[in-house]
Order: structure tokens, then C-alpha cells, then sequence
């Protein structure tokens, strides 16, 4: 038995739940179905009520327990019905435990019910490939796996979803942007095992697809005109969508670059999801120093948003201020997003020099193109922003300029004062800047890790820069 092997089955008895505990969860999935097909009957809804996701399946791993909810109501039930009639009742069915609103192509709730995290999702009762919304193919998904995977399979799943935690890969959600549970079985269905999806990942290639169910074979070329993302997997229940629409680019290079390092230094703890320690103020500082960098920061409060939406909005707000920065000349060498979700939000931004010299130099076009030398000399020539030039520089027009922004700090403050609609700000963060929006730099930023914990963790990881499975 090969390194590898030996610790997967190590790794496996910690991931497969006890029968007490499995029967204990199961018992409380069961409480929780009854109790929403009973708030159905006293609203006079029809709907069939049933567990599906990974508890169903009996994918789970110990410590994750998912009670997947789904309520199949009428397809004559509008998208906004969905939402007035099905999230009233699934509240309704899990008082007094505290209530979140999520989305996905039409909003859900989530609560901890007894320590579990409990989903009730409301869709449509159609048959399969007469989708009205995202969510209704998830009763034949688990149909699906039920009758495609061997007992010995839910525990290679298992292995794929902590390495997936493991790497910080795992979960479908706008934050996170990577593997589903659903893609991660697809995967197992696919490749028999975990260490067979690894061994494939560790050498994948852009051109590469997954369809289990084969509805294009010998029609490659087809697939990648129909599909666009970085990663492709045939939904093994509707030949129209890809599995793996949710992976961000970023994730599935982490995933693959993670198996070539398992392959090549196989270790347990690639399968625990790592634990950050909180940074210091001191610790802060120091890092700062020795990076000569320099860091800035947006801070907001509590934005008023489903948590899918505000990480959308959240990621959006800062891909348009990156390009903002970047227009101006500031050289970004990361940029980053944070939130607890509740009372606060946060735009890091590191740059080489947050502020720049007074003068730039501008290359124009050559001199053997007539027309596009006269277009720029009669541009800078003797325009207020021009200091020196033009002048031919070898076999180019050069000229010295004034820089407008000079500052980062200002040039945010600038975009931002009337909410940033200009370069590209979301709404819903457009509306927070202009009431209150802190824009502090390097040394300012400590004191907020002694006041939030999970800042602090996060800065720890972000100063870091390297991905878990690399440390």
C-alpha cells in the first residue's frame, strides 16, 4: 500500500460519521421534514416535501451535516410566489432557530437547527428537463447519485469533499466560487475514486470536459461552444447546463496545482481545513515593514442585503475599483474582499506606492507614421498637463506629462464622493458610500484586528498570500 492510500484510509474512518450519529442526524432531518410538510397542509400549499443534498445521499462528512430541505410546489406558482407563499411557511416550520435568507436563482432560508445547518428550498414539481428554476433538478441529482455510486464510493466522495474544504475550494456559493457537492460526486461517479480524480486534475489541460452520461460524445468542439467556463462538467440530469458554472477560474487552477502537490507529498492534513490565528497589531506592523508595500483600505458598514447578493455586489465593487486604480497608474499587486456578513465590509487594495511622483513619461507612436504623430503632437503640445516635449526618443514620440492622481487615497475619496456609479461601483455599495465610507492606509488598519477577530484572521491569510495546502 503506497503513501497515498495509506492515508486516505486513515483520513476516511475520521471523515465517515458513527451509525449513532448518522441515525441522530437523520432522525432530525426527518423532525425537520415533517415539520415543514405540516406548515404546507396549514397553509393549504400542495407540496412534496423531502430531504435531498448530501445527508440523503449519505455523503456527508462528520462535523458537516447539510439538511437539505426542498418543498416541490406547483409550477403555477409564480417566482415571486415562490418567495411570498414558501419562505413564510419554511420560517414558519423552523421558529424559534434563527433565520437567514440566502439566494440562488430565487431566495431560500438557512438556520441551525440543534447544531445542524438546515436548508429549506422551495421548487417546482416538474419532470426532469421541463426546468422552470435552478433548484428543481436537485430531487433527480439526488435520484442520480442514489443509483450510480457504491457504498465504497460515498467514502471517496468524502476523501474529495475535505480535500476540496482542505484547499478552500468546496462550496458553489458567490463567495466561494468553487466545487459543489453535487460536482464533487459527479466527479467520484466519473473517475470510480478520489485518488483517480486527483491523478486526472493534477495533469488537466484547458481543452478538457467531463459528461459521465456521454450526451457529446464525438462532439468535443460542440461542448466548448456551448459552454464557456473554465471548467466544464455535463449536469449528468440536463445536458444543457454545466455542473461546474460556478467555478471561478482562480478555484480550478488552486484545485488542480492542490492535486499535483498531493501527488507529489501526499499528507493528512490536506484534508483539514486550516486554522488561522488571529494577527496581531504588532505582527501587523512588522509585516508591513518588511513588505514596503503599501495597503489601503475601504471600510463600510452594514449593507442591507441576501449574503449571495452583497458577495456579488462586494466582488464587483472591487474588480471596478482595481481597474480604477489601475487606469491611474498605481501598480495593484493584490486587491481583496472581505465581510463578517452583518456590521462590517472591506476593500483591501495593496499597491507598490499609494502615492506616485508628480511626472510620468508618455511613449507615443512612432515617427513613421505620419498620421499618428500629427494627432500627437497636436495633443500635448502645449497642453497645461504637458512639462517637457514632445520629443523623439530613437524612433518614437515621447513627451513628459503632470499627473492628475497623484494620490490613491484621494483618488478614491474623488470617485467615491458621489457614490463611484461613475467607474463602475454596484449599487448597493453606491448607496453606502455616499453616506459613509472610511478610506485609512497601512498603520490605521491595526487597531480593527484587536476589535474583529475573523479580520484578523483573515489579514493573516491574505499577508500570507500563499494557498493552505502550500503552508
Amino acid at each position: 500500500m503506497d503513501k497515498a492510500t495509506k492515508i486516505c484510509s486513515s483520513v476516511t474512518k475520521k471523515l465517515v460519521p458513527p451509525a449513532r450519529l448518522r441515525r441522530m442526524v437523520e432522525s432530525k432531518a426527518e423532525e425537520i421534514r415533517s415539520a415543514v410538510e405540516r406548515e404546507c397542509e396549514r397553509a393549504n400549499l400542495p407540496a412534496e416535501v423531502r430531504l435531498d443534498g448530501s445527508v440523503a445521499k449519505d455523503t456527508w462528512i462528520r462535523g458537516y451535516a447539510d439538511v437539505d430541505i426542498f418543498m416541490r410546489v406547483s409550477p403555477q406558482l409564480s417566482k415571486q410566489q415562490l418567495r411570498e407563499v414558501c419562505l413564510p411557511i419554511a420560517r414558519e416550520a423552523l421558529k424559534p432557530n434563527p433565520i437567514t435568507e440566502r439566494f440562488a436563482e430565487h431566495p431560500y432560508v438557512e438556520s441551525s437547527v440543534n447544531g445542524l445547518r438546515v436548508n429549506v428550498v422551495p421548487c417546482y414539481n416538474v419532470e426532469r428537463g421541463n426546468w422552470l428554476s435552478a433548484t428543481d433538478r436537485t430531487p433527480y441529482h439526488t435520484q442520480y447519485v442514489l443509483e450510480h455510486i457504491t457504498h465504497q464510493q460515498r467514502d471517496e466522495i468524502r476523501l474529495l469533499k475535505a480535500f476540496m474544504r482542505g484547499i478552500g475550494a468546496y462550496g458553489a456559493d458567490i463567495k466561494t466560487g468553487g466545487f459543489s457537492g453535487m460536482l464533487c460526486e459527479t466527479l467520484v461517479i466519473a473517475d470510480r475514486n478520489f485518488q483517480n480524480v486527483i491523478q486526472d486534475f493534477g495533469k488537466w489541460k484547458e481543452d478538457c470536459f467531463i459528461d459521465v452520461e456521454e450526451y457529446y460524445r464525438d462532439r468535443s468542439e460542440e461542448v466548448h461552444q456551448i459552454f464557456k467556463e473554465p471548467l466544464v462538467v455535463i449536469d449528468p440530469v440536463d445536458k444543457g447546463r454545466n455542473l461546474a458554472a460556478a467555478v471561478r477560474t482562480a478555484q480550478l487552477w488552486n484545485f488542480v496545482a492542490a492535486c499535483r502537490h498531493f501527488v507529489e507529498a501526499p499528507k493528512s492534513s490536506a484534508f483539514s481545513e486550516p486554522q488561522a490565528k488571529p494577527l496581531t497589531e504588532t505582527g501587523y506592523k512588522n509585516l508591513l515593514e518588511r513588505r514596503g508595500s503599501d495597503i489601503v483600505c475601504l471600510m463600510v458598514g452594514k449593507v442591507d442585503a441576501v449574503v449571495d447578493i452583497l458577495w456579488s455586489q462586494l466582488y464587483r465593487t472591487q474588480r471596478a475599483l482595481t481597474h480604477l486604480l489601475e487606469n491611474n497608474y498605481f501598480e495593484v499587486i493584490r486587491s481583496a474582499a472581505w465581510s463578517d456578513e452583518q456590521s462590517m465590509n472591506i476593500l483591501l487594495f495593496e499597491l507598490e506606492r499609494a502615492r506616485l511622483p508628480d511626472t510620468r513619461k508618455h511613449r507615443g507612436p512612432p515617427v513613421s507614421k505620419p498620421a499618428e504623430s500629427a494627432t500627437f503632437i497636436s495633443k500635448h503640445l502645449g497642453d497645461d498637463s504637458t512639462l517637457s516635449g514632445p520629443w523623439i526618443e530613437n524612433d518614437r514620440w515621447v513627451v513628459q506629462k503632470k499627473r492628475t492622481n497623484v494620490s490613491a487615497h484621494d483618488l478614491l475619496v474623488s470617485a467615491l464622493r458621489s457614490g463611484g456609479t461613475d467607474v463602475g461601483v454596484a449599487p448597493l455599495f453606491t448607496c453606502e458610500f455616499k453616506k459613509n465610507v472610511r478610506i485609512i492606509e497601512n498603520d490605521q488598519i491595526s487597531p480593527f484586528l484587536s476589535m474583529n477577530k475573523e479580520f484578523a484572521k483573515f489579514m493573516r491569510s491574505y499577508l500570507s498570500g500563499r494557498p493552505p495546502w502550500l503552508a
